[in-house]
């Protein structure tokens, strides 16, 4: 049996999900309102811009600005806490709807907090929890190896990047949508 844990992100770790808060503070400002969500439910289109600026600037952060692809799902935090970070446990976290975005590419998680003299964390798999409220970024976690538990087991994924319609390969077993197109797929595309 595994203990349980919280997650307290250290201080640098909060100083870059601050940043998150503030491009979403703007982004309310621009007139992009706050979202309802329910888990299980597809992402709110108004959502999109919105969650596609936070995760580049969480991936820039992290030391890829350009992932091969991201989603988002919509799940509660105790859900996307299976899959951003194993383990972890927040009280009363069952009740909290929240954005799960999930990306590859290659992150350096310069920020996260670590003991004196080890190295930052490295990883392929990038995972930010959003409130789906407020649009406050929650936890993160990143992994060499794609999440245990895949995004799309915890509802419909909508790829907010990933590879456009030109560079898809052709015929119906094409792995991957077109940008922003809504699907319950199995998991994201691997490879590439």
């Amino acid at each position: 049996m595994h203990p349980l844990r919280t997650t307290r992100p250290s201080a640098r770790a909060l100083a870059s999900l601050a940043g998150i808060a503030t491009l979403a503070s703007m982004l309310a400002a621009a007139g992009c309102g706050r979202t309802p969500a329910m888990a299980g439910a597809p992402v709110p289109a108004t959502a999109i811009p919105r969650l596609t600026a936070m995760a580049h600037r969480a991936a820039t952060i992290d030391g890829d600005p350009n992932p091969a692809w991201i989603t988002a799902v919509v799940t509660t935090r105790a859900k996307a806490l299976t899959s951003a970070t194993p383990g972890d446990y927040v009280p009363g976290s069952t009740r909290v709807r929240v954005f799960l975005i999930t990306m590859r590419g290659h992150f350096t998680a310069r920020n996260a907090s670590r003991p004196p003299g080890a190295k930052a964390p490295t990883g392929r798999y990038l995972s930010v929890v959003i409130d789906a409220k407020t649009f406050q970024g929650l936890d993160f976690g990143i992994s060499p190896k794609p999440p245990p538990v895949p995004p799309a087991s915890l509802g419909p994924v909508t790829y907010l990047t990933g590879r456009g319609p030109s560079q898809r390969p052709s015929g119906h077993d094409a792995p991957w949508p077109a940008r922003h197109d809504t699907l319950d797929v199995p998991d994201p595309p691997r490879g590439g």
